[in-house]
């Protein structure tokens, strides 16, 4: 008996390895995509900076730009047809490592990110696009409600808020973070 014990306590590990085995490939394959991506835009001066746009640039752009960050479809694309319904311009990313990317080649007025990302989570990646662009607001979402206390007093999320999200919700939440200072 002892030995079925043995065999399906290794039989579990190795599934655990599989999944986790094909979690970093997936990672390794977004990397070298990034890298690919990054190699095509630099110039033969280096990459470039990015900038926050200038007075005159965002008047003549009166649309405002929000990032949502979440790996579930389904979420993403009900809060893109929400928010672009309204007349923001949406984007998207599906881990922290493409958001981070984005980030550093685009404005966004808002960034919007789920809290379990298969890379990080929400938290860390609110501080990370804060320390390359603290001029970006940052909205936390999440489905656990004992993540909320501690995320709404870190200065750098502006808003906490509970899954599931009415769409009437979503967009005057987006709508008063962006326009408050």
């Amino acid at each position: 008996m002892p030995n079925l014990e043995i065999n399906h306590v290794l039989n579990l590990l190795l599934e655990k390895l599989k999944e986790h085995e094909e979690k970093i490939e997936t990672l390794a394959k977004d990397v070298d995509a990034l890298r690919n991506e990054i190699r095509s835009t630099t110039t033969h001066h280096g990459a470039k900076q990015p900038e926050k746009p200038t007075e005159k640039e965002q008047q003549r752009d009166n649309f405002k730009t929000i990032l949502v960050v979440d790996d579930d479809p389904n979420l993403v694309n009900t809060f893109k047809l929400v928010l672009e319904n309204v007349g923001f311009r949406v984007d998207t990313a599906s881990n922290g490592i493409k958001a981070l990317y984005k980030v550093t080649k685009l404005h966004y007025d808002l960034v919007i990110i789920d809290m379990n990302l298969p890379d990080m989570l929400g938290d860390e990646l609110s501080k990370r696009i804060h320390a390359k662009s603290p001029y970006m607001k940052i909205i936390i979402i999440t489905g656990y409600g004992s993540y909320m206390e501690e995320l709404e007093k870190d200065q750098q999320i502006k808003r906490v808020l509970m899954k599931p999200i009415p769409p009437e919700d979503l967009v005057e939440i987006a709508k008063q973070t962006i326009t408050r200072e």
